[in-house]
């Protein structure tokens, strides 16, 4: 019996890969300002080799992402270097593809799984912000989704590991703390697990600081980040857009401490609830927290909630009921893309905003009753 009779959905999963290739190829070469700034960072390193890692002054970025933009400049000439960069992220975006087939096989034991991959890999979202727009939202997410699977899989230790791979990439990666916050304090990861996040970024930048770099400028990146931006959304989809930003200080303060108080009813909520850990509740915990944190925190940007966009496709492999979600992220994000990316109004971004807030509420009261369940 042929293929398209016997495996329908093999043949579907191939299909689909290969147009997401095609629509990548497309969009490889598309331009902006980030991209002038990572191609800044390129030539220094093409011109300087390994050793221009040691200078602290040519990028903010943390060693783990500029070990690979190195390794980026030795490929042939003929790539070029807006490819050489983007295929970073397209790379990392198949290894999330990898882990959605993985944490589908959980659940299913057909070819549903590649039906899965190959949808994840070509979201609209997920193949602009890597090969399109250039950014590594995809190298840090990948690695929280190995983190989340490992948690699946019950292996703490590897799992947390995961988490440092992230941390080492994008201190973004943080979004994910309340969630393993809570298990910790329902033993499912060990406090000694911790030690894993900050002793991979310390392992990770032995070899720049071997170089030359000084220890205090490897430590102090994420740091020098915080105060980069004084905006209260730089585009982010969340209440803050708004907010006029002559009341930035203000804000600022008010936000941080609605943060706060968010998280920690969010935290008491399900550190008091009765929770069994089935797949369904542990990545609908995870979604609700990568939902909740860019959501109430001031001085996000529009990439934030990439998190989201993947992580809201993962659950419903085991929430198939919200298959909506990821498609209203798939239009949230795009519509805060469109501000930075192609000069859209500022109303759109309010609009990606209210559907955000909307969405947000119907996430926070999904896993809220799912605590309830056997």
């Amino acid at each position: 019996m042929v293929i398209h009779k016997q495996r329908p959905l093999l043949l579907l999963s191939v299909l689909l890969f290969g147009l997401s290739l095609v629509i990548r190829f497309q969009i490889h070469g598309f331009l902006n300002s980030d991209m002038v700034l990572l191609k800044r960072w390129y030539e220094h390193l093409h011109i300087n080799g390994w050793a221009g890692l040691a200078d602290d002054s040519f990028s903010n970025y943390p060693p783990a992402y500029l070990y690979l933009l190195w390794l980026s400049t030795l490929l042939p000439n003929w790539v070029g270097s807006t490819a050489a960069i983007k295929l970073i992220p397209t790379l990392f975006d198949i290894l999330s593809a990898f882990i959605i087939f993985r944490m589908a096989r959980l659940r299913y034991d057909d070819d549903t799984p590649f039906f899965c991959a190959a949808g994840f890999f070509i979201l609209p979202t997920i193949m602009f912000n890597s090969t399109g727009w250039g950014q590594i939202d995809s190298l840090y997410t990948s690695f929280l989704l190995v983190c989340v699977y490992l948690l699946l899989k019950e292996r703490p230790f590897w799992a947390m590991a995961a988490f440092g791979m992230a941390f080492s990439l994008k201190a973004q990666s943080i979004f994910l703390l309340p969630f393993l916050g809570i298990l910790f304090l329902k033993g499912r990861i060990r406090w000694h697990h911790f030690l894993l996040p900050p002793a991979i970024y310390l392992l990770l930048g032995i070899p720049t600081a071997w170089i030359g770099r000084s220890w205090a400028s490897v430590l102090s990146i994420y740091l020098g980040q915080v105060g980069q931006f004084r905006f209260l959304s730089n585009n982010a989809p969340n209440l803050y857009i708004f907010i006029p930003n002559s009341f930035y200080d203000i804000g600022l303060w008010i936000g941080l401490g609605f943060f706060l108080l968010a998280m920690a009813i969010w935290g008491w909520v399900n550190w008091r609830a009765e929770i069994t850990f089935t797949h369904r509740q542990i990545t609908l915990m995870a979604l609700a927290v990568l939902t909740l944190v860019p959501f109430v925190l001031p001085k996000m940007h529009d990439r934030y909630f990439y998190l989201v966009d993947v992580f809201s496709y993962a659950v419903i492999l085991f929430a198939p009921e919200i298959w909506f979600a990821p498609l209203l992220y798939q239009l949230i994000s795009s519509l805060s893309y469109s501000a930075f990316l192609f000069g859209a109004d500022v109303t759109v971004v309010m609009l990606a905003a209210l559907i955000n807030t909307g969405t947000t509420i119907y996430i926070l009261r999904k896993q809220i009753l799912s605590l309830k369940e056997a």
